[in-house]
């Protein structure tokens, strides 16, 4: 045949012809199927700013392997892509760029021309994600393509907001927020790192009034004393309970203030009483609100103290501590300080340490649409895969807090809410307004804070299909492809995002926006640690792609996901299945030659060898195997179904058994054979085309030439093809073949040295199916002869043998082996084993060193000693059998 295939593949080439030929053909685009349903996803969109990275590359990974699945299936398919603003990594970034290149702040150059800034980078460098995604062969439908700030968006964002306004669920409140100082903004709990940071307990000194007794209050933070409005204890503490209501008096200012009893304070934990600073601890704060206590702030945004704090002000706070602690110890007022390991939380952009700040913002209550989004799950309206996975959501829906969506930015969506500069009316707006709807004058300002990105990113399942536009909507198909089908994504957003959408899409339509949300796991190294650059430890996805192919690193990550929570991923596991998709390209290599052999169509049924029948009943096997795997997210169970099928089946026997009949005289059995090589070889690119795109679609086009893989029909399970007795017989078969190479290897028989060989089974169909296939014992195992009898019969004599459950092998071993030599080397195992033994055992019976080494330790050695046992049976087994 002309034409054969290179000697090895080249993905890189495949790749890039490939996801052209798809663009071309529209295959990514929703098309009718014969299923009459449609089946959509929505990308959770990366950051703009971002790059690759592995857990970008499984989140693509599953959801392209379930998209093309769902195509192949006849689903009208559509997977929409986006990108989001990512407010504050996005900022930032520009912001380090001026400031780097031009020497000027944001504020410097204002925020009109910033925000002109932004959009120039966003055009320029934004769609870097995108292509590394292609590179990928992500299957989504670009046109379709949305960014969180587009015009659709920022239409759903403000319509959605001035609903909520207009119900007086947005409301705007005093409340303590994470504050970024370097930032100069709020951010939420998901953009806080918590790191380990050495400080210190300082044991202050506060006088109660009217008394001799002093309070030892212990705190990390001394400096922050001048905002102190109580000092708290436990109510059931017997040391102080006799002075709640009394008054205490804080050091260096003398500010008098209440010593309160509250149940947050740990009579066990450090001296019992606690200095409570509402306007800077979140604790403090709840404890303010509870006993309705004022709130003192002494610090600025940009983090230096003001004049509340006139000692320290202007200062930061590492040098307004020591200063504080300079003044204590003057006044005699700092009893002690204590080394102390604390959990620090820093901005995940910046990496400043977070100050609690009382500030005014904006929040969304939620109360009401957590209910309806509990009771979404709760009624299988929405299921989550792996089902435990409900618990994390219903952890925070059941006990939702009020959403504090306003942040001190320039970039993002600007709060949609208007303030009349001539009567101080304040109102919500979906469109920019040209007047004061109450006063009618034009003399009013917008509101200069914009939305948590997590605000546009929770209508995301909406504003991708065009929703509130009616225009929009009814070109993307809303009706058609709303609620979507599946949400694929981390455990590490579910309340951050799904609860979220959960929540503001039901609110906005009456229903879930989609049906299934899958929880795959987190990429981990090998050592199973978080991937970061502190630890140098990440894996590039494009890296991988460019050393194995984009198809060896899919199938890992598939391979890898299936309901767990964490993926260890070790390149050499990378590479492994780059050498399981040379083995596939190799199978096709041995398959080429001899297609120009092969019918399109299988022979009628009765005509198979019972090889055939085998192997395309195991096919089918496989083929219900991955579609009920892949229809439940366990993208592990199907890539271990084709895995094993292909390798330990299709590759290592029935290529194996085919050789001779290709090579041999009978031209009948020739063409069948390749016809159902050829057929099977179809099936199996068509069943892993999902998860490996591109080796498949290169070699579909040498098997096929007409069509593209992509838009081909998955492969179904077909009762006409299952034939599990002769697949029983085949597996058995497959044993005893196993077992003779086996017995063979183990006594060093020659692998050109044929033997015979006594098989004993009391299964006479089985027997039968030996006799009938005993010349494919000699093209597998080197058998010249052999007799198949019952096990009653009598066994040889100076023989080895092999025991399964169905049958016994046995091989004499005259005129194979130098028995009597064989007899010497067992004997020597023997003694050399018995050694080994009972110096374990000696070891076992030192009740010192059981009762005192490391349980470890004494667990290894009785592993130790049962392995040396049973080695050492197996030994007296063989020489029995030579004797």
């Amino acid at each position: 045949m002309d034409n054969l295939i290179d000697k090895t593949y080249n993905p890189k080439t495949a790749e890039d012809k490939w996801y052209a030929a798809w663009e071309k053909a529209g295959c990514f685009k929703p098309k009718k199927g014969k299923q009459g349903k449609t089946f959509s996803l929505i990308m959770p969109p990366p950051n703009v700013t971002g790059k690759l990275h592995m857990g970008h590359a499984l989140d693509a990974t599953t959801q392209d392997a379930l998209i093309r699945f769902k195509r192949m299936k006849g689903f009208e398919t559509l997977w929409i892509p986006g990108t989001d603003h990512a407010g504050i990594a996005t900022q930032s970034v520009v912001e380090k760029l001026i400031q780097k290149e031009e020497k000027k702040n944001r504020h410097e150059i204002g925020r009109e021309e910033f925000l002109t800034r932004i959009w120039k980078w966003k055009e320029q460098y934004g769609n870097e994600i995108v292509a590394q995604q292609k590179k990928m062969g992500v299957s989504c439908d670009w046109d379709y393509s949305t960014f969180t700030m587009d015009e659709v968006p920022n239409k759903a964002v403000r319509k959605f907001f001035v609903r909520m306004f207009n119900e007086g669920l947005i409301y705007q409140s005093d409340y303590i927020v994470n504050w970024d100082p370097k930032l100069q903004s709020a951010i939420s709990d998901a953009e806080v790192e918590h790191k380990e940071v050495k400080g210190f307990f300082y044991h202050l000194l506060y006088k109660v009034k009217g008394s001799d007794e002093v309070l030892e209050v212990a705190t990390t933070r001394p400096e922050t004393i001048f905002a102190d409005t109580a000092v708290a204890v436990h109510p059931e503490d017997e040391r102080f309970k006799h002075l709640i209501g009394g008054t205490a008096i804080i050091p260096i200012c003398n500010r008098e203030v209440p010593i309160i009893g509250d149940e947050h304070v740990d009579i066990e934990k450090g001296t019992g009483c606690l200095k409570v600073t509402p306007g800077h601890d979140f604790n403090d704060f709840e404890i303010g609100k509870r006993h309705s206590l004022p709130i003192i702030n002494i610090m600025n945004k940009d983090g230096t103290f003001n004049n509340g704090a006139p000692e320290i002000e202007g200062l930061k706070v590492k040098d307004a501590r020591e200063r504080i602690e300079s003044i204590l110890n003057e006044l005699g007022e700092l009893k002690e300080k204590k080394p102390h390991v604390a959990q620090v939380g820093h901005g995940e952009r910046s990496d400043a340490i977070i100050e609690p700040l009382v500030s005014k913002q904006w929040f969304l209550n939620v109360s009401k649409m957590a209910e309806v989004a509990v009771e979404a799950v709760e009624s299988g309206a929405m299921t989550f895969y792996p089902k435990g996975w409900e618990n994390t959501y219903f952890a925070w829906l059941k006990e939702p807090k009020d959403w504090c969506i306003s942040r001190q930015l320039w970039w993002g969506h600007q709060i949609p809410v208007f303030y009349c500069l001539s009567c101080a009316h304040q109102w919500a707006s979906e469109s920019d307004p040209t007047d004061c709807p109450q006063c009618r004058a034009n003399n009013f300002r917008q509101d200069p804070d914009v939305l948590d990105t997590w605000f546009s990113s929770g209508l995301w399942p909406l504003s991708t299909l065009g929703w509130p536009d009616e225009k929009a909507m009814a070109e993307k198909r809303f009706n058609d492809f709303y609620p979507t089908a599946t949400l694929v994504t981390g455990f590490d957003i579910i309340f951050f995002w799904v609860a979220r959408m959960m929540m503001m899409c039901g609110e906005m339509t009456g229903q879930p926006p989609f049906k299934h949300v899958y929880i795959h796991a987190i990429v981990r190294d090998k050592q199973g640690r978080k991937m970061s650059k502190s630890l140098g430890n990440g894996i590039d996805p494009l890296d991988m792609i460019a050393q194995y192919g984009a198809d060896a690193m899919r199938f890992t990550l598939a391979a890898g996901s299936g309901y767990n929570r964490n993926l260890n991923l070790d390149p050499e596991r990378i590479e492994g299945y780059r050498n399981f998709m040379n083995k596939i390209w190799n199978a096709f290599r041995f398959i080429q030659p001899h297609l120009e052999l092969a019918a399109d169509e299988l022979p009628p049924k009765e005509k198979w060898h019972l090889h055939d029948r085998w192997i395309l009943s195991e096919l089918n096997t496989v083929a219900g195997r991955m579609n009920e795997a892949i229809d439940e997210y366990r993208f592990d169970d199907a890539c271990s179904a084709i895995y094993q099928f292909v390798y330990e089946k299709f590759c290592s026997w029935y290529i194996e058994l085919s050789k001779n009949i290709l090579n041999g005289n009978d031209e009948a059995a020739k063409r069948q054979r390749a016809t159902v090589l050829k057929y099977g070889f179809r099936q199996i690119m068509k069943l892993m085309h999902p998860i490996t795109p591109y080796i498949t679609e290169e070699l579909w086009s040498i098997l096929d030439g007409k069509t593209l893989l992509a838009s081909e029909s998955y492969v179904e399970s077909d009762a006409h093809l299952s034939d599990e007795r002769v697949a029983d017989l085949m597996n058995r078969f497959i044993e005893v073949v196993t077992g003779i190479r086996n017995i063979r290897q183990g006594v060093n028989i020659k692998p050109k040295d044929q033997v015979d060989i006594r098989l004993f089974t009391d299964d006479a169909k089985f027997a039968k199916f030996l006799y009938d296939s005993r010349h494919f014992l000699g093209d597998l195992a080197a058998v010249k002869s052999g007799t198949i009898r019952q096990k009653s019969a009598e066994r040889p004599k100076r023989s080895v043998s092999s025991a399964l459950t169905h049958t016994e092998i046995w091989i004499p071993l005259e005129g194979l082996v130098d028995i009597d030599e064989q007899v010497k080397k067992v004997q020597k195992d023997i003694e050399k084993t018995k050694d080994d033994y009972q110096r374990i055992e000696a070891k076992l019976s030192n009740a010192t060193f059981v009762d005192n080494a490391p349980e470890d330790v004494v667990l290894e050695v009785r592993e130790k000693a049962r392995q040396f046992q049973e080695k050492l049976q197996s030994l007296q087994t063989i020489l029995g059998q030579f004797q």
